[in-house]
């Protein structure tokens, strides 16, 4: 008698504990499950900051500031446009013909009203002073929406002081230039 009256109450105090576990095992798991949602909405919320400020800061045709690599590796960055004269400056850096030092450019970006049923495009035009190789280049052409990635397609010409030939001191070819 005395063996089941002191485990009597000792089945009481473990269903007690059993109650008092259930509660805080659920209480825990709603706590977990809150917690979860918390950490996935603030995850979301960190994303979508993290997205905008990327996508904030590529170049594209209607906002041509920002950093642009051409097919040889050269990186074009435009640093400002002035909203009244469409003046651009900038950076160049060309990993031929230089040794890798950034040089200034200076240009200029145009477009008009876009008519109807004709392909309208960003013009763009720009040149690099050379320094102490003693040429310049000049590059014109025009931003357009390749593939949906925008591309700057340009014909340029260098011209250098010093050459073999006088046939040879100026020279002529193309570049495309896509957002970095």
């Amino acid at each position: 008698m005395r063996g089941s009256a002191r485990g009597a109450p000792s089945d009481r105090r473990s269903y007690r504990d059993c109650e008092i576990s259930t509660e805080v095992i659920v209480s825990f798991k709603t706590k977990e499950k809150e917690m979860k949602v918390t950490n996935r909405l603030y995850t979301l919320a960190a994303l979508t900051v993290f997205s905008m400020h990327v996508n904030a800061s590529q170049p594209s045709c209607n906002n041509m500031k920002g950093t642009w690599v051409n097919q040889l590796g050269s990186t074009l960055k435009i640093k400002s446009i002035d909203p009244s004269t469409k003046m651009l400056k900038g950076t160049y850096k060309s990993p031929s013909g230089t040794s890798g030092q950034k040089f200034n450019l200076i240009g200029w970006i145009n477009s008009s009203e876009p008519a109807p049923d004709a392909d309208n495009v960003h013009v763009i035009a720009f040149s690099v002073q050379w320094g102490q190789y003693g040429s310049i280049t000049s590059w014109t052409g025009i931003c357009t929406n390749n593939n949906e990635t925008p591309t700057i397609k340009t014909i340029w010409n260098l011209v250098r002081s010093n050459s073999q030939f006088d046939w040879d001191h100026i020279l002529t070819n193309s570049d495309t230039f896509t957002p970095k």
